[in-house]
């Protein structure tokens, strides 16, 4: 015993810096910073890891969490909430008070919130380090995200649906270590009678299908492949759910054939569950996750404000369905009756992709187009996986036009990897569609009007540099040019009224113009400058590359028009 506490003392000696995560949000975000860290542990294994997440969420993935961090800290928000029938404002405090005290022997260098909530900020705010990334509260009260691609994140997926970027690796970047995509393949389980598991369910309603809809699922699945099985998992609150599905009579027959679990198992055994099974088939989930932390393929069905891009499964090959509702994605927030999105996704390609994916078979664009009907694949978008440039990446397989969020997002993509990441990302023109170019078209104008805002913004600060600097400067010429500026950040604003797309743009300029580097006026101008100046330089980029994709469009309408004649 002696022997092996003395190695775990060298061990720690050995640990050069120490590196503090704060991850209170669900399951699902602890499984994706548990990849982002895995980076981390490759490149840097001298670094000490310390997480901070909630008990609730943290104790069940204690399994997966120790693998990877030195030393998890437990913090319970029921112990906080003096809104409670036990609780108070003085048990919150001391309840704060203790777990605080806890971590200040940490002698943390970096504090890395990558939650992006009041609560994690002011958390952040409590905890010393040497130095703070993501979000947090200074003295005064005012947020604070200094880092520039904590800066990107909470301008782009706190506000719109236009981010390219999977959180894994956004929490990579914000960590600091270059993304790696992951070495591993998916499992081929050699299973005489393989299994499926599928999580009908979701955390909110209108990011899942009603029970009939997934019997139909179920049935199709086990009348077409008579050798699987189906195993449905889920938690305690969905044991009603998972009821209401398995006892349909119309799955009398293979009752046999399905397996219900929900609510009986730990994290741990439903971990163990997947490790084994061949298929995993659900909603946008933390089992999902867990499925690609196993590296078993995936078929995910995103419905109401589930973003695809952000959270499809980490891996290779990883199918993802949407819908083509134009609401889709919603936010929570958004009144919804209908549910469109829960309509337009059909269930006869999600039982042909299951199928396919359980004879091993290529899920592509030749098979999606060759196997399925043109009807069907009207309303839906079938992404697949790919890492590029070590980055994740969806492409859509459902036809040869992208749709406009889709387009931007690549735009984006290019555009934040190059400025933020210093990386040349390319990708092969896009085709588009004469509304599609329209679009891109009305974009055009805003970036140009951007652009010259841009321009202003660095003029006016450069004559408050140089008002500054002079002999007998002149605050009332200072504060003229200061109420410019305020104007320049009143018309950017306005340019989304007629060009909603470029909304990243205007929000990551307000976001760093709201974290400006600097003491006194002088250093505050300076980095004002300097904002402006990279809002033309990625306006600029943008403008490019809308300027190519349409002069590749009329190239290539102009060689249909004269393929048309020749036909003629």
């Amino acid at each position: 015993m002696n022997v092996i506490n003395k190695k775990n003392q060298q061990e720690m000696q050995l640990k050069t810096h120490t590196l503090a995560i704060i991850q209170i949000t669900r399951i699902g975000d602890l499984i994706q910073t548990v990849q982002a860290v895995t980076d981390l542990r490759k490149l840097h294994s001298n670094y000490r890891l310390v997480l901070i997440a909630r008990t609730q969420f943290a104790k069940p993935l204690q399994f997966i969490l120790d693998q990877y961090f030195d030393k998890v800290y437990y913090l319970d928000t029921g112990s906080l909430n003096f809104n409670s029938p036990t609780g108070s404002i003085k048990n919150a405090v001391n309840s704060l008070d203790h777990f605080l005290d806890e971590i200040k022997n940490e002698n943390i260098d970096a504090l890395i919130n990558l939650s992006f909530s009041n609560s994690s900020s002011y958390l952040a705010s409590c905890i010393s380090a040497k130095h703070k990334i993501g979000a947090y509260f200074d003295l005064n009260n005012k947020q604070q995200i200094n880092d520039k691609w904590s800066q990107m994140l909470f301008s782009t997926v706190m506000r719109g649906s236009l981010n390219p970027y999977s959180l894994v690796d956004l929490f990579k970047n914000i960590i600091g270590v270059k993304p790696l995509s992951p070495k591993t393949t998916l499992k081929t389980i050699p299973a005489t009678i393989p299994n499926i598991i599928m999580y009908p369910f979701a955390s909110s309603e209108r990011k899942v299908w009603k029970a009939e809809k997934w019997v139909e699922i179920i049935y199709k699945t086990l009348k077409d492949n008579t050798k699987c099985t189906i195993t449905l998992v889920g938690a305690k609150n969905e044991i009603l759910k998972s009821q209401i599905i398995v006892e349909n009579p119309l799955l009398k027959q293979f009752s046999a054939r399905i397996i219900n679990i929900t609510g009986k198992t730990t994290i741990e055994e439903l971990s163990n569950h997947i490790a084994s099974s061949k298929l995993f088939v659900g909603h946008d989930s933390m089992v999902g996750h867990l499925a690609a932390f196993h590296c078993i393929p995936t078929l995910t069905i995103a419905l109401g404000n589930v973003r695809p891009q952000e959270t499809t499964p980490y891996q290779s090959n990883a199918i993802t369905l949407s819908p083509r509702t134009k609401c889709f994605p919603c936010f929570p927030s958004d009144s919804c009756a209908y549910t469109q999105c829960h309509h337009d996704i059909p269930y006869q390609i999600v039982n042909n992709i299951i199928k396919n994916l359980l004879e091993d078979g290529v899920v592509d664009k030749e098979w999606i187009q060759k196997s399925n009907s043109n009807f069907h694949l009207s309303s839906v978008n079938i992404y697949k996986s790919h890492f590029q440039n070590e980055y994740f990446n969806l492409e859509n397989l459902s036809d040869g036009s992208s749709e406009i969020q889709d387009l931007f997002r690549t735009f984006y993509k290019i555009t934040w990897s190059f400025v933020l990441g210093d990386l040349e990302d390319n990708f092969p023109f896009p085709k588009l569609t004469p509304s599609t170019h329209k679009e891109l078209l009305d974009a055009l104008n805003g970036l140009q009007h951007l652009f010259e805002l841009s321009e202003f913004g660095q003029k006016y600060s450069k004559y408050i540099l140089e008002e500054i600097s002079s002999q007998t400067p002149s605050i009332i010429k200072i504060k003229e040019f200061s109420k410019k500026i305020d104007e320049i950040d009143n018309l950017q604003v306005m340019v989304l009224k007629t060009a909603p797309l470029l909304g990243p743009i205007v929000d990551y300029a307000k976001v760093r113009k709201g974290n400006l580097f600097g003491d006194n006026i002088v250093k505050l101008t300076e980095s004002s400058y300097y904002c402006f100046e990279e809002s033309a330089q990625i306006t600029r980029i943008m403008y490019e590359l809308l300027q190519n994709t349409i002069a590749e469009y009329k190239i290539s309408q102009g060689k249909s028009k004269s393929n048309g004649d020749l036909n003629k």
